[in-house]
């Protein structure tokens, strides 16, 4: 029995089935003929034409693409980017979807995905295991749309975990005046320069001398610094002019002395600040003055506080941030307790004088 064989694709899958189908006896049919009645037979089921040849291309699958993406986008990100980014994609997304051809990751995939992230406890470095937070989860879900393009899930409607709202912590003026005063040597005026200008800690670690224009009270921006490398500004609102007080001026002033090139904060040999011995200093600095915890963030978010309770306009307030928008400027915006009651105090309906609303105790008697 003659039996010609060949391979059909399976929707699905990556690899392609194989078939066998009889022909017809070796007794009553010679090889050619057999060959032409195979090539017969696939014709009527359009497995010989031009379509189903571009048809059948093998699928790319979404480890390949990741792959690709990786080189030829995820380079040309930021490399604090590269490294976050990277990790969730070997850590949590190649294990689930590496294997599986890139048209199968969909909508429902995808949420199913969401969901085991947000009920399987992942282990720390440190040995410990926790849950994923919501945060997270957004930002692993983005690595995966980066992959995927836009015009894949521009249409979906994934269903996240709710974000508990939790106030980032921030330094009061008079949390870090006490920090201040408590820091020694360069720390105290690497302290004080977050908290009156509102730089990101890694714009401060990448001052140079040739950025300070000490004569007209100003620092100019132009560059961070990322595990030891010089990098552009996060954003291009980033690269910007901050003026700062007379009492920094004197603290720089006096910090760079004679020196007139080099980094205005650096080791003893010379290399950036790393940020987490800074903040391991501000961590012992903290427990110290026995004040709740927080990062070298909070300098930040204190500073941008401060300068919309004193009614700093709008515009020049993102230009010494370094924020594009308003409406990221108003997630660093807090107000402590103190000024929310003076405030409430100040706009009291019974404080806008004799027009105000009558009471029991301010009410003229009634004439007899």
């Amino acid at each position: 029995m003659w039996h010609g064989r060949y391979y059909i694709d399976v929707p699905g899958q990556a690899k392609r089935r194989k078939v066998s189908v009889p022909l017809g006896s070796i007794h009553s049919l010679k090889k050619p003929e057999a060959k032409r009645k195979l090539r017969s037979l696939l014709e009527e089921v359009g497995l010989n034409c031009d379509n189903h040849l571009e048809r059948i291309t093998i699928t790319r699958t979404f480890g390949e693409e990741a792959a690709w993406w990786r080189e030829n986008k995820l380079s040309l990100f930021k490399p604090s980017c590269q490294e976050g980014m990277g990790s969730h994609l070997d850590k949590y997304i190649l294990p689930r979807f590496g294997s599986l051809p890139l048209t199968s990751v969909d909508e429902k995939r995808v949420q199913e995905f969401i969901a085991d992230l947000a009920r399987t406890k992942y282990r720390l470095p440190n040995g410990s295991a926790r849950f994923l937070s919501p945060k997270s989860i957004r930002n692993v879900v983005g690595v995966v749309k980066q992959v995927l393009g836009i015009k894949v899930w521009r249409d979906w409607t994934l269903r996240f975990p709710e974000c508990s709202k939790k106030e980032q912590r921030f330094f009061s003026p008079e949390e870090s005046l006490a920090i201040i005063d408590e820091a020694k040597g360069q720390w105290k005026l690497l302290f004080a320069t977050l908290a009156c200008t509102g730089l990101r800690c890694g714009e401060c670690f990448g001052l140079h001398i040739e950025d300070l224009d000490l004569a007209n009270g100003q620092v100019h921006v132009r560059r961070s610094v990322w595990n030891g490398q010089e990098l552009t500004t996060k954003t291009q609102s980033g690269n910007r002019v901050v003026n700062i007080e007379p009492k920094l001026v004197e603290m720089l002033a006096a910090h760079v002395g004679t020196r007139k090139t080099g980094r205005v904060f650096q080791t003893r040999t010379g290399t950036p600040f790393s940020k987490g011995n800074v903040r391991r200093k501000l961590r012992e600095i903290l427990k110290k003055l026995k004040l709740p915890m927080g990062g070298l963030h909070a300098f930040r978010h204190g500073r941008v506080s401060l300068l919309q309770q004193l009614g700093i306009p709008d515009d020049l307030r993102l230009k010494w941030i370094g924020h594009s928008s308003l409406d990221m400027s108003r997630q660093y915006t807090h107000f402590p307790a103190d000024f929310r009651k003076q405030s409430a105090n100040a706009a009291g309906l019974f404080n806008v004088g004799p027009n105000g609303p009558n009471s029991e105790q301010n009410r003229e008697p009634a004439s007899a």
